[in-house]
């Protein structure tokens, strides 16, 4: 369905994340694209962001750097994906998802 989907396995076995962020990883990108909060990003820049958003939310916190090392892309490129998805946060994580930070401590870039 989504080019998102099958970078994003392979990005978070490469930074070790637990299955559970990857499964919330996977999900954000998903709801990002079909609400069209990232027009016009690129793949790899949206399921970035979301490793990144979902990291942030669990115990297994990785940089934007981290991420970005792994993906191939640029922190800044990142960044810019997820202040797009920030401010719909609530809207993208799945309903199952248990948070260790919760969103309105999540970074805002």
């Amino acid at each position: 369905m989504l080019p998102v989907l099958s970078f994003q396995s392979r990005f978070c076995s490469n930074l070790a994340l637990p299955s559970s962020v990857q499964k919330a990883a996977t999900h954000i990108a998903r709801k990002a694209v079909e609400l069209d909060i990232v027009p016009g990003r690129s793949p790899i820049s949206v399921a970035a962001a979301a490793i990144y958003m979902a990291s942030q939310a669990s115990e297994d916190k990785k940089s934007q750097k981290e991420i970005g090392d792994i993906a191939g892309v640029a922190d800044v490129t990142i960044r810019q994906s997820y202040k797009l998805m920030y401010p719909r946060a609530a809207e993208l994580f799945p309903i199952d998802f248990k948070f260790f930070t919760p969103i309105e401590q999540l970074p805002q870039s």
